[in-house]
């Protein structure tokens, strides 16, 4: 009797610490349960002491009658308390707390009022310890309390298989705490197994003190509590839906009911054939789609649809989709969009302006020839790349007596001949040549790969093609212009020096009477061409 009291009275001391942890450890679910199941059994096994240290019969009777308060609330309340804490929320309500002490309190009354009835005692076989034998109501009690832990021990099997790390350990160890009193209460019903000569269940509720304090300190018990994935799955602000291979809906959670068009009560229904979700991609095993963009509720929100096939847990065909709601993403993205098109039409437009701008700062802007200023650099490369056997040809016109049509008929009437003369270059002009306006009535063609003779040849043609031209209000004027004419390499091979050649030349054509074209080289021999006849009005000076 002295041992098992003193092993006993240690279980107590150990329950009153686990008890003491369990309080001073933060809020975690199935606390309050778990204190309740803790003080059962310190009930219990106080009560076990003491009926081990009296003598009289009838205390002992009553003692064991005492017990069931314990019997019945140690388990259940333990029961409540770790599938709470598993995360089966359901079972710490309120509820199921009245139950439990209800039961525990009818079975408490029950053995008390024992005498009575005997629907749990019906006679004593063993006036030493006692023992007794058993009415109907001691089995319907067992089978409650045998009920309450298979469902806390398949509850922790189901997170068992789930976990990992810490909470796999927590949830072994108190699957061992609960199977010891569970199995030491079953031998001694049926086979009769004792410990010390005595019912060996508060020795094994001893045994689970330990346990629970070792988890306590190894494990994290209360400390660490796992967060139930049915809440997680139940608080997500992401839709989640799981759907068979036949888009039959088999579960979802509350953000999935108000945000996927679902309607009332979804679960066990097809999904819709109209539906956004019933033409997405199906996933294999071992291959998942990449996230697709679905519009719900009428467009309003978007939402990037992820799946995951089921079928490694045993859901062959199944699959798991979450929707993220991405509608400020995708309208932002729309509007970054937006900008971007007007960003990149109006650089469009800005490289056109700029264009526009480059063009008209190179061209003269009455006969849309380049100007002066891009000839300084376009003409540069036509100028060096000449040679002895391809040379370039630089051909300088100048309007013969241009200041008169100016006097006599107008600006316009000028300005008119300037046009219509340009457009008599740009005409004759072939690929890889280039025509210039040098300022006022002095005109500039780059001809390269042209000999002198060709030179020649483009020059009559054009004052053939300028002396026939008819402009509107310009009467009794023959238009003729004087030309003069140079060559690259042989004038310089720099474009200044080419200019300054024809220009000479062309100084030589004017003196020499106009409306011909001389060469730099035959110009100080007097080797121009033959005067033309003079104009149809003649100026009083050189112009």
């Amino acid at each position: 009797m002295l041992g098992s009291g003193l092993i006993l009275i240690a279980a107590a001391l150990v329950s009153a610490l686990t008890l003491y942890r369990i309080l001073r450890s933060p809020a975690a679910p199935g606390r309050l349960a778990l204190v309740l199941s803790g003080l059962a059994s310190i009930w219990w096994i106080t009560v076990v002491i003491v009926r081990l240290n009296v003598d009289s019969l009838n205390l002992k009777v009553l003692l064991c009658e005492l017990a069931w308060f314990g019997i019945l609330g140690t388990p259940l309340f333990w029961a409540i308390g770790f599938l709470d804490y598993a995360g089966y929320t359901k079972a710490g309500q309120p509820k199921n707390f009245a139950m439990a002490l209800m039961i525990t309190a009818f079975g408490g009354v029950a053995a008390l009022t024992n005498q009575y009835h005997q629907t749990i005692y019906t006679g004593i076989t063993n006036i030493h310890r006692p023992s007794f034998s058993h009415g109907w109501l001691y089995f319907v009690l067992l089978a409650i309390i045998y009920v309450a832990l298979a469902a806390a021990s398949v509850a922790a099997i189901r997170k068992l298989k789930r976990s990992s790390g810490l909470h796999q350990l927590q949830f072994v160890g108190v699957l061992a705490a609960m199977a010891l009193p569970w199995v030491a209460n079953i031998a001694f019903n049926l086979f009769e197994f004792r410990i010390l000569n005595d019912d060996p269940t508060p020795f094994a509720f001893a045994a689970t003190s330990f346990i629970m304090l070792a988890l306590q300190s190894k494990a994290k018990l209360f400390t660490l509590p796992p967060v139930a994935r049915d809440v997680i799955f139940s608080i997500l602000p992401d839709p989640v839906i799981v759907l068979d291979e036949n888009n039959v809906i088999l579960e979802l959670n509350p953000a999935a009911e108000s945000h996927a068009e679902l309607g009332a009560k979804p679960v066990g229904k097809t999904l819709p054939l109209n539906h956004p979700l019933y033409n997405l991609s199906v996933c294999t095993p071992n291959k998942h789609p990449h996230p697709e963009l679905v519009y719900l509720n009428n467009n309003t929100l978007i939402f990037e649809v992820s799946q995951r096939s089921l079928e490694q847990w045993d859901r062959k065909g199944c699959r798991l989709l979450v929707l993220r709601d991405v509608t400020a993403r995708e309208t932002a993205k729309q509007r970054l969009l937006a900008v971007g098109e007007d960003l990149q039409h109006r650089l469009e437009e800005n490289l056109i302006l700029q264009k526009r701008l480059e063009e008209e700062a190179t061209r003269d802007h009455l006969t849309g020839l380049h100007n002066r200023r891009h000839a300084s650099t376009a003409a540069t490369a036509l100028v060096e790349c000449a040679t002895p056997d391809e040379p370039t040809s630089l051909i300088l016109f100048d309007l013969d007596f241009f200041k008169q049509i100016n006097d006599r008929f107008g600006h316009d009437i000028g300005d008119q001949v300037l046009v219509a003369f340009a457009g008599l270059l740009k005409s004759s002009l072939k690929t890889g040549e280039m025509a210039v306006r040098q300022g006022g009535e002095e005109f500039l063609i780059v001809l390269p790969q042209c000999s002198t003779a060709d030179a020649l040849e483009r020059t009559a043609h054009i004052r053939s093609e300028f002396a026939k031209l008819v402009i509107p209000g310009l009467e009794d004027f023959a238009l003729n212009f004087s030309a003069g004419i140079a060559q690259a390499p042989d004038a310089g091979m720099t474009l200044t020096n080419c200019i300054k050649a024809a220009d000479i030349a062309l100084y030589r054509a004017k003196i020499s009477g106009r409306n011909q074209d001389v060469v730099w080289g035959n110009h100080l021999k007097g080797m121009g061409g033959a005067p033309a006849p003079a104009p149809a009005l003649q100026p009083n000076r050189v112009a």
